[in-house]
């Protein structure tokens, strides 16, 4: 990079502002205005201070905090911790909670209830106090919506979209699931991205973050974002390398800002034919560069005899064991458990 006098940098500047005069007078579209922008901008940034550096008493005062941090943590009321565990104990036996910095990936075939897995973590970690954002570039808000009454009210979707069909009592039973997610100490914000880059949607995560609404990121799912106009022109056509430059727009987030991240994915074809048993990380689309920055790594998969038994395997754990359980999918509730009670 040019290091620039400052003087040198008050001439760049200036005739960056009349360059950027000439590119809005020319109707040039926002988005390739940010890109040229942001190439140039970067000729200025000022030295990296943000503490890469860590020398080695430096590494026992920061350890020394953070037991302090987690001692001071776990005394704390349950709604009050910045924790985030799983709903069910058959994934708590294997998986740590995740913190800022660590990326998890779910991935699976169609059908084997990836986005009712998310919509479970996320309503489990609102109901102990922490804010969640689900990003989604697929389901639209409605749709969303549907799923999260009739998983608390077991009335089916197909009910709730004829309306005219809700009995007296049903009413009653949203009215009561209302008021009771209401009273949650966390929230879900539903954030709608159909036709969005990461790039995009992390600027708005940033502010959301900044307002107090982002305590951890749930996207679903990968393969639905838009590529942006600086992906286009770095990677071309392969939407595998743009898949995983945006894995690694959210591992920076996640670090940068303190915001843990879950991400869905999709299957590869060989990974859509293949036995529980040889099901590994390979068989997610364009897996390579995905897997490698993810720190956690489940795979689904529907079972052969009983499409409502999900296999579970955990096919990397860089905080722990591997390993592989079944679950149970209630598909019309749009709920999972590890027994038929954890699940009503």
């Amino acid at each position: 990079m040019h290091e620039f006098l400052e003087d040198e940098r008050h001439v760049y500047l200036n005739r960056l502002a009349r360059e950027l005069d000439q590119h809005v007078a020319a109707l040039v579209a926002p988005e390739k205005i940010y890109d040229w922008l942001k190439l140039r901008i970067e000729k200025i940034a000022p030295a990296d201070n943000s503490g890469a550096i860590m020398n080695w008493r430096e590494s026992f005062e920061l350890y020394d905090a953070e037991i302090a941090r987690r001692i001071a943590l776990s005394q704390l009321p349950e709604n009050e911790r910045k924790q985030f565990d799983w709903p069910w104990s058959s994934w708590n036996s294997l998986i740590d909670p995740i913190e800022a910095g660590i990326l998890v990936l779910l991935a699976g075939p169609d059908g084997s209830g990836k986005t009712t897995y998310a919509e479970g973590i996320a309503e489990y970690w609102a109901r102990r106090g922490q804010h969640v954002v689900f990003v989604h570039f697929e389901l639209s808000k409605l749709i969303m919506l549907d799923r999260r009454a009739a998983r608390h009210t077991a009335i089916s979707r197909r009910q709730l979209k004829l309306a005219g069909e809700l009995t007296t009592k049903d009413l009653l039973n949203l009215e009561q699931h209302k008021s009771r997610l209401l009273n949650w100490p966390g929230e879900i914000t539903y954030l709608h991205t159909p036709g969005k880059s990461f790039e995009l949607v992390i600027r708005e995560l940033v502010a959301l973050q900044a307002a107090g609404r982002c305590d951890v990121a749930i996207f679903d799912y990968l393969e639905k974002a838009a590529p942006s106009a600086a992906q286009l022109k770095a990677f071309g056509s392969n939407f595998y390398q743009r898949e995983a430059n945006d894995v690694e727009l959210v591992k920076t987030f996640s670090e940068q800002h303190g915001v843990p991240a879950l991400m869905l994915s999709q299957f590869n074809k060989s990974g859509k034919q293949s036995s529980f048993e040889d099901l590994n990380r390979g068989d997610i689309r364009g897996a390579g560069e995905k897997t490698e920055k993810a720190n956690v790594v489940i795979l689904l998969q529907p079972d052969k005899m009983d499409n409502r038994i999900i296999n579970v395997k955990l096919d990397k754990n860089t905080l722990g064991p591997k390993g592989t359980f079944s679950q149970l999918l209630d598909g019309p509730n749009f709920q999972i458990g590890d027994t038929v009670k954890q699940q009503l």
